[in-house]
């Protein structure tokens, strides 16, 4: 998803508000950013490759992650 704002960082808290869940892949301050944002709104999050933090329900594979965000695990 492309959300053009302008407005710099303050674009990671529109990007998570407008999340049902989150779905990290690699990463890297931004990406953190994002996760730290989620993980706070209580915004479920899902990684794959990405930052190892408790709260983020690590997955193997994009499927794996699409399939744990549907399922709310």
């Amino acid at each position: 998803m492309i959300i053009r704002t302008g407005l710099g960082h303050a674009r990671n808290v529109l990007v998570v508000q407008s999340a049902d869940a989150v779905i990290a892949v690699g990463g890297s301050h931004g990406t953190l950013s994002e996760i730290a944002i989620a993980l706070k709104m209580k915004c479920p999050v899902y990684g794959l490759k990405t930052w190892d933090i408790s709260g983020v329900v690590h997955c193997a594979t994009p499927e794996e992650a699409m399939e744990k965000t549907t399922l709310g695990y």
